[in-house]
Parts: C-alpha cells; sequence; structure tokens
C-alpha cells in the first residue's frame, strides 16, 4: 500500500471506533489508517511495528484510555478529559519495591515528538499537554500502589503509549499518544473504566480531528 501521512494506533477497536465514524465520507480518510494493534506492552509493540512497516506513515498517533493517578485531578485531569502525553515511563512495579533493577541497556523513557505533540494541543486547546504517562505491565489496582507510582511524578496510566513510542522510534517516525482519562488508577478503577471508557475514547479521539479534519477553503 502507498504511504499515509497519519497512522492512529489503539489497543482495541472501541477506542478507534469514534475516529473511524468522524473519518466516514471524510476527504481526509485517504491520508489516515486506522488499527488496532493489541492490549498490554508485548502486542502492543508487535502490532505497532507491523502497522508501520506495513503502511510507512509520515508520523504516527496512539489513541487510547488511561487512569489517572490519586492527586492529579486536581491539576486538570478529571475523568472525560483528554490529555496530549509528554514523558511515557516504563514501569516495574518490582523496580518501585527495590526487588529488582532495570539493566543499564533497558530504555525505560520516551518521549513524544515536541513538534507534533505542540500540532495537537494547539489543534484541540481544551486537552491537558504533556502529561507524564506510567506504562506497567499490568493495571495497577490497589491505592497504595499508585500513591507509589504517582509519587514518581506520573499523572496517568496506560499500558500501550510506551510500546508503540519505542517502535516509532525504531522506525525514525514523529510519535504522539492522545488519552481519554477514564478512570481513577486504585481498587474502583475497572467499574469506573467500565463506565466511562467509550467516553474517554471519543475525547481522544476528538483530539486527533481537531489536527486532521480538512479545513475550510
Amino acid at each position: 500500500m502507498p504511504p499515509v501521512q497519519t497512522l492512529v494506533l489503539s489497543a482495541w477497536e472501541p477506542e478507534l471506533a469514534p475516529l473511524r465514524r468522524l473519518l466516514r465520507g471524510s476527504r481526509a480518510a485517504r491520508d489516515v489508517a486506522l488499527e488496532a494493534i493489541g492490549v498490554g506492552t508485548v502486542d502492543a509493540a508487535v502490532g505497532a511495528a507491523h502497522a508501520l512497516a506495513r503502511t510507512r506513515p509520515r508520523r504516527v498517533i496512539f489513541v487510547g484510555t488511561a487512569g489517572v493517578y490519586p492527586g492529579a485531578t486536581a491539576r486538570a485531569l478529571p475523568i472525560g478529559a483528554a490529555a496530549v502525553a509528554g514523558e511515557l515511563r516504563l514501569v516495574s512495579t518490582a523496580t518501585l519495591r527495590g526487588d529488582a533493577y532495570h539493566p543499564a541497556p533497558l530504555v525505560a523513557a520516551a518521549e513524544t515528538t515536541p513538534a507534533l505533540r505542540a500540532r495537537l494541543a494547539a489543534a484541540a486547546v481544551d486537552a491537558v499537554a504533556s502529561v507524564t504517562v506510567a506504562c506497567p505491565l499490568a493495571i495497577t489496582h490497589t491505592a497504595a500502589l499508585a500513591r507509589r507510582i504517582a509519587a514518581t511524578g506520573a499523572a496517568l496510566e496506560n499500558l500501550e503509549a510506551f510500546a508503540v513510542a519505542r517502535a516509532a522510534a525504531a522506525a525514525r517516525v514523529p510519535f504522539a499518544a492522545v488519552l481519554g482519562v477514564s478512570n481513577v488508577v486504585g481498587p474502583k478503577a475497572h467499574a469506573e473504566w467500565r463506565a466511562n471508557h467509550l467516553a474517554a475514547s471519543r475525547a481522544a479521539c476528538h483530539v486527533v480531528w481537531s489536527l486532521i479534519r480538512p479545513r475550510a477553503r
């Protein structure tokens, strides 16, 4: 297939569906590819690498949902808000406890491409910009661990964004991530996510749409 301007990836199809609907019948659709790549760090990395190789995009944007760490809601990140990611951190709870360590060559932090991040933030003025995102292997469900990760400076939690960032870096493609806030990280997270993930996905997709939608001539 010919190269596309924008590749938009998500963990699973419901997170892409709002953008797919917005693109239906739009002339912007010919310049955009959308693909669900799998849930979790490993499947997201593999899926993103395959999608990047197949579509050869000029830029890649990950959309998804995220939990907000306790205390971060006061920093303009209520449930339903959309955030443009800045730094993405691979998180190991064993490392946080001091029971393990990352070997020196392992990359544990990534940053979204500043120019693309700025364009998304400018296109959707209601989105929170340059948010730090923690990306653990599993969803945090205890209040104690949520507080521990929050103490590192992370505001949001998402499982796949770091993996997609690394795949984009390997392909040398500009990368950004937009996340809709669906829940507070902790014991009630899953129930809150079930109630809010569709609205959170819409919020994230509307930020991307603000960037790619056709402009009046």
